[in-house]
């Protein structure tokens, strides 16, 4: 690697604070407006039943994998979402996304609520629980926050990995594969190591956030044994992926696997990990060497006619409400996991020069 240029990996593919303000200000809500109406037009029912005193609880849900679930839950099967998201307005798309959904659910008459607050405050649990207890009977709980430190465990050392440097959409904040050209480099991006309070963010957020909705839910008698659902997004990531299996974010990841043992065990209900392939997200414009698993992996898939975008793993993923998950898995990341050793020899080989050649794939492609 060392033919590589080192370049700094900057949040949303290095867009200025001011251009993402003012993009943001005069065209969030109509861009939220569009995208949703788009993928509303085109969705498809998977014939999902709850009775109608159930209520789908997400901690997240305003960006990514899960708005795209909650818009499959609300627009496809017609049932209600409740969310808790964490948008700084001036700043993330989120918080639009969110209104996008609300006004479009009052539009069909479907019940829809979201507060923009911190998951894991005791005043915000108690807050939500008063006002879904009022209304509903059952919960079922989905966990997709994403708050992690994105480093090293110290012990790892830093260190530099390959990634690409891609231009981001300036408002719906996604890396933007529309043009070949706005994949303007393949270069080394530098991995920190995490400090105490990295960690301890992270395991906050990411890692015992679903216990802590799981016992006052438990305790309002709305986490029914033998009908609850309690779920979280998971990555399966390998033991030696150089960040994700060396740092907070795998410490995280393994304390919520714990915790879901734990509250199968004490409320008898269903658990759930919903494990996902690498998914083109904000999140990749945090992760380093994210960009380049993600984009490298789906051109494979794409070659190999596995490639599912967003839209496609939601549908799959409201499957879990008809309980023909295995073990407490709900596998979407079955091909990508398969394609794995391939995407690790075509990555070693991968030149600066190839990569426009490489990724045209990805154009074609309907992302996110």
């Amino acid at each position: 690697m060392g033919e590589l240029e080192i370049f700094e990996k900057k949040p949303l593919g290095g867009i200025s604070l001011k251009e993402l303000i003012n993009q943001l200000a005069e065209n969030g809500e109509a861009e939220a407006e569009k995208f949703l109406a788009g993928q509303v037009d085109n969705i498809k029912p998977r014939g999902i039943k709850l009775p109608e005193d159930h209520v789908v609880l997400m901690l997240g849900g305003s960006n990514g994998i899960l708005r795209a679930v909650a818009i499959q839950l609300l627009f496809g099967e017609g049932i209600p979402v409740y969310g808790v998201h964490y948008d700084r307005p001036r700043m993330q798309i989120g918080h639009y996304h969110v209104q996008a959904m609300k006004r479009k659910a009052e539009e069909v008459g479907i019940d829809t609520r979201w507060w923009n607050r911190d998951a894991t405050n005791p005043e915000v649990i108690k807050e939500v629980i008063e006002i879904i207890r009022k209304r509903y009977s059952v919960v079922h709980l989905i966990n997709g926050i994403a708050a992690g430190a994105t480093k090293r465990y110290e012990k790892y050392g830093e260190i530099f990995i390959k990634d690409l440097d891609v231009r981001f959409h300036p408002i719906l904040q996604v890396p933007d594969f529309s043009k070949i050209e706005n994949i303007r480099r393949l270069g080394l991006v530098k991995v920190e190591t995490a400090t105490d309070k990295d960690i301890e963010r992270t395991n906050k957020f990411m890692g015992t956030s679903t216990m802590l909705w799981a016992e006052p839910l438990a305790e309002a008698g709305l986490l029914k044994p033998g009908e609850s659902i309690v779920a979280f997004t998971d990555y399966d990531f390998e033991k030696d992926d150089p960040v994700y299996g060396m740092g907070p974010l795998a410490g995280a990841k393994i304390l919520q696997r714990k915790s879901m043992a734990e509250i199968r065990d004490k409320y008898k209900v269903d658990t759930v990990r919903l494990c996902y392939p690498a998914m083109d997200t904000t999140a990749l414009g945090a992760i380093p060497g994210g960009v380049l698993m993600f984009a490298l992996s789906a051109v494979i898939l794409k070659e190999n006619n596995s490639f599912k975008n967003l839209k496609e793993l939601a549908s799959e993923t409201v499957t879990m409400f008809d309980g023909n998950f295995e073990n407490g898995e709900l596998r979407m990341d079955k091909e990508f996991q398969r394609y794995l050793p391939e995407f690790h020899e075509r990555s070693e080989l991968l030149k600066p020069d190839e990569i426009h050649d490489v990724f045209l794939p990805l154009t074609e492609l309907d992302l996110p």
